[in-house]
């Protein structure tokens, strides 16, 4: 794989390939990704992504290449020698390129329709002229901060509670602060693991220490996608139940796995490989990769092992229950500031006193 540059940040992508992994569909992703995330580009940065992306077009799936298209397709910034390319694929990779693409001319669109056939012309029937598209990548989100915190989370930590009420209801709270873990969103979660260091919940410690084999064997695979390995693996070393653990792994919003990798002490480079190839839906953006790694540095390992602690419990009181998953809850279902501040009366945070004094 030394034919292609290693993207800014994630060089250690290219270890992979003396493990013998494939990094082709995983570097698609990325560098469309960082060529999308810059406002500006240079003659040369269209060529050599251009050149770069035709190449790995030849050597990745058709589902690869339908990601990058669905990503590259609004784009004005999307260079005109790729855009033609992914328009003359297959219908599954070329469709969100002739229905939206600013890049096709209508000279190009008769043409792809003349050449590729019937169902392409019947997508470029359909094509609505694009709107101008957004040149640079959208801004990501401000984290919430002191000013912005909602005022019922103050209000919630301030809520009375003593000794016997504590241990009378902790089975509750544990499902509570569980299932609004993972109703929140990403800076609702942040929030709550940021938090976490204050709680009273004793974080616990895992049950396994891991050595150097069993932080391996977890990398390794999901490098190779096994999924299921991976969960056994967590099983193992969090003493989590299978459920639980296939909960954590196959989350939409990757914050589970980065609480599990710092509860279990994973080097920081292991949790971003773990990141780029476990989850498509996490892996496939290079910000979300970048956000999720810095939400690791960002976490404390006690932190980390309260959550555990917390689901593990948790899912103990729901499995004893006969209680499924819920996947739309009463928590989820509420208000955002609602859910943090339901949160922030079960950790009862200094740091959530102090915000409401600052507002």
């Amino acid at each position: 794989m030394g034919r292609y540059a290693a993207p800014p940040g994630l060089e250690g992508l290219f270890e992979l390939d003396r493990k013998q992994v494939d990094i082709r569909p995983t570097l698609l992703r990325v560098l469309t990704d960082q060529y999308l995330h810059s406002p500006v580009h240079s003659a040369d940065d269209v060529q050599h992504y251009s050149e770069l992306a035709i190449r790995l077009f030849d050597e990745t799936s058709i589902a690869t290449r339908a990601a990058v298209a669905m990503r590259l397709a609004p784009h004005a910034c999307a260079p005109r020698e790729v855009m033609l390319r992914l328009a003359h694929d297959v219908i599954e990779v070329a469709e969100p390129v002739l229905l939206h693409s600013p890049c096709l001319t209508p000279e190009d669109c008769e043409t792809i329709g003349r050449e590729r056939g019937f169902e392409h012309a019947r997508i470029l029937s359909m094509r609505v002229q694009p709107a101008a598209a957004a040149k640079t990548a959208p801004a990501m989100p401000a984290p919430p901060t002191a000013r912005n915190i909602p005022a019922a989370m103050a209000a919630a930590a301030d809520s009375p509670h003593n000794t016997d009420d504590r241990a009378a209801a902790a089975d509750s709270a544990a499902i509570e602060l569980h299932e609004l873990f993972f109703a929140a969103d990403s800076p609702e979660r942040r929030l709550i693991l940021l938090n976490l260091d204050y709680a009273t919940w004793p974080p616990g410690a895992p049950p396994a220490a891991l050595q150097r084999a069993d932080i391996w064997r977890i990398e390794t695979a999901a490098l190779r996608h096994n999924s299921n390995t991976v969960t056994r693996e967590l099983e193992r070393a969090l003493g989590i139940s299978h459920r639980l653990s296939c909960r954590v792994v196959d989350d939409e919003l990757g914050e589970p796995i980065v609480v599990a990798a710092k509860a279990m002490t994973l080097p920081a480079d292991v949790l971003q490989r773990i990141v780029l190839f476990l989850n498509p839906r996490v892996g496939q953006s290079v910000d979300r990769v970048y956000e999720l790694s810095r939400l690791y540095g960002e976490i404390s390992v006690d932190a980390a092992r309260r959550m555990v602690a917390i689901m593990r419990a948790a899912d103990t009181t729901e499995r004893a229950a006969g209680v499924t998953p819920a996947a739309s809850t009463e928590a989820a279902r509420r208000p955002a500031a609602e859910r943090v501040g339901a949160v922030a009366g079960k950790l009862e945070t200094p740091t959530l006193r102090r915000a409401a004094s600052d507002r």
